[in-house]
């Protein structure tokens, strides 16, 4: 059994969430979770859910590189690919102070939730600790995965950005909604979602209203327009907004809340349906529950237009390009997706994430006959056609 530092990249909620599912599964098979290293940007305070999960554990943050918006709703490609210079020197001291928190834990292993600064570190010290990176960006990088035809230039320095945090990595998990084949000639692995136990274990009941979460507070405003004019639809909205702290109710059929995980979840059970701006973790927990999902994605934002296209052909729901919610509205009349191929396929996770723990810190003569035998206990997934058995949905 390992001892293990997480470094997480702080942007959203996704990829704090995915660390807290892989806490529970590591702590489950033995294995122990010694400290947390957060990336964010202007020390941006780590969601309290996040934090208490963690509780005493040592918990380092530092700045890192984020996504840039400007004064609009659309994500400014520019100046976030200038960011990584004008800051470097920032980023470097990043970087040291990661070092020093990991050499003063001594973990076995570094797992990787996507944080470049985790590749800078790794590029530094001649990657001494083992480390394994895991998100679905690097599922972009299999051949076998399937993109978006469209934004050629925005999606090579996505994949840019993707490889600069897995610098120094000895194998990258790409999360997958549905199986793919892995791509061993880029040492990509594919898993399933890591949905926390808290997803597994609610119960998933039919609701009348409707579930939105914003990774940007500014994209409400069409939200709010469409529910003026439709209020016979309640709407309960989750956001991360600077003057909103607590909850705001903008009419009788529209209530904004704070990030709240347990809330959060409660009503997406509840729900009828989710709307989102294509964040992988919160499609990925809608499906768990068979609720269908309007995916919206941040104007300009690459990664979510492909989680959107992706998520769509695996049977979630509607991709659209704007929040016009009568769009969902009809969509969801005759919505048909058949979801146990997709939760059976999360079952997997905690089995093959346990393989992948072990294997990181095995010294390398062990390796080869290790994976030997491992594989021949790991399932085979070979799909049948029309997506593993899900019903595409008509859009």
């Amino acid at each position: 059994m390992g001892k293990f530092i997480f470094t997480v990249q702080g942007e959203g909620r996704g990829h704090l969430t995915q660390a807290i599912s892989l806490s529970q599964m590591a702590q489950e098979a033995g294995h122990e979770v010694i400290g947390y290293a957060v990336g964010s940007t202007n020390n941006r305070k780590i969601p309290s859910f996040f934090t208490d999960y963690i509780g005493d554990k040592p918990l380092l943050q530092y700045e890192s590189p984020s996504l840039c918006y400007g004064n609009g709703k659309a994500v400014q490609v520019g100046k976030t690919a200038l960011q990584a210079f004008s800051k470097f020197k920032t980023y470097w001291n990043s970087a040291s102070e990661l070092a020093h928190f990991i050499e003063e834990n001594k973990p076995d292993g570094i797992i990787n939730f996507y944080e470049s600064i985790t590749g800078l570190h790794q590029w530094r010290t001649g990657a001494k600790i083992p480390c394994l990176s895991i998100g679905h960006q690097y599922l972009l990088l299999n051949r076998h995965f399937q993109t978006i035809p469209e934004k050629k230039l925005d999606q090579f320095f996505l994949n840019l950005n993707t490889r600069i945090t897995a610098i120094g990595s000895k194998k990258r998990l790409g999360l997958s909604f549905l199986p793919l084949e892995n791509d061993t000639q880029r040492n990509i692995d594919v898993i399933p979602p890591l949905l926390r136990k808290e997803v597994k274990e609610l119960k998933s009941i039919p609701g009348k209203s409707w579930l939105a979460y914003l990774t940007h507070y500014r994209l409400a405003e069409d939200i709010m327009a469409w529910s003026k004019l439709n209020p016979d639809v309640q709407l309960d909205c989750f956001w991360d907004h600077p003057i909103h702290k607590e909850i705001f109710a903008y009419s009788t059929n529209l209530t904004f809340h704070p990030i709240n995980a347990e809330l959060y979840l409660e009503k997406m059970s509840q729900c009828a349906g989710l709307i989102s701006t294509a964040g992988f973790e919160s499609i990925a927990e809608a499906m768990y529950l068979a609720k269908p999902t309007m995916m919206v994605p941040v104007p300009n934002h690459i990664e979510q237009m492909i989680n959107a296209f992706d998520a769509s052909q695996s049977g979630a729901g509607l991709a659209a390009t704007s929040f016009d919610l009568t769009l969902f509205k009809d969509y969801q009349k005759e919505h048909q997706t058949d979801y146990s191929t997709y939760q059976h396929w999360i079952q997997e996770s905690s089995r093959l994430m346990d393989i992948h723990l072990r294997e990181l810190i095995q010294p390398d003569r062990e390796k080869k006959s290790a994976w030997k035998s491992l594989f021949t206990k790991r399932i085979n997934w070979t799909l049948p056609k029309n997506n593993g058995g899900l019903s595409m949905p008509k859009i």
